[in-house]
């Protein structure tokens, strides 16, 4: 007398994908919709439970011609594990070779003495009196570029142009 409930999204996805795992050929979307009609997965659901499992890698798809064929064959996810399995062994590998660098480094700042107070308080005058030093050379420079060649160049163009508007002006005066 109780209602038959229907699947969830993923038992949907498992449900379509152990089916086509099983038969493992090349599908049309029609023919997932009858193969999922038939495991109890609801035609209209088909679609979007199939470019779900496309997109989580466990479906293949292709267009060929004006069809689209979907396909899931059992090979296949062992091979995506083991190229997975490589790919995070490389990253393994490359990791712990940046980890003994890293504690080599940290053993050579280990056996470097640290500054004393003395040492790091005259460290940081000598910081502060080259960055004055730097900002004043700075400055410098800011006060030699606005006298530059390169403006030098520019105001001399520029008084060309005001010398040829000036004539032009001139010569419409005298013509009126």
């Amino acid at each position: 007398m109780s209602k038959r409930k229907g699947l969830s999204f993923d038992e949907k996805k498992a449900t379509l994908l152990s089916a086509m795992q099983a038969e493992a050929v090349f599908f049309t979307l029609k023919e997932l919709e009858t193969l999922g009609k038939s495991k109890g997965v609801i035609p209209q659901a088909v679609k979007e439970v199939v470019e779900a499992l496309s997109a989580d890698g466990d479906v293949q798809t292709d267009k060929v011609g004006s069809q689209v064929l979907f396909w899931a064959l059992p090979s296949q996810k062992a091979s995506v594990l083991r190229a997975k399995k490589q790919r995070l062994a490389e990253d393994v590998a490359r990791l712990q070779k940046e980890l003994e660098g890293l504690q080599a480094e940290l053993a050579e700042h280990k056996g470097k003495a640290v500054p004393s107070q003395a040492e790091a308080a005259e460290l940081r005058a000598r910081v502060a009196v080259e960055r004055k030093r730097r900002d004043d050379l700075r400055a410098k420079v800011e006060a030699l570029e606005r006298c530059g060649p390169g403006k030098l160049g520019e105001m001399k163009k520029q008084i060309a142009i005001a010398k040829e508007a000036a004539n032009r002006w001139a010569d419409n005066i005298i013509s009126v």
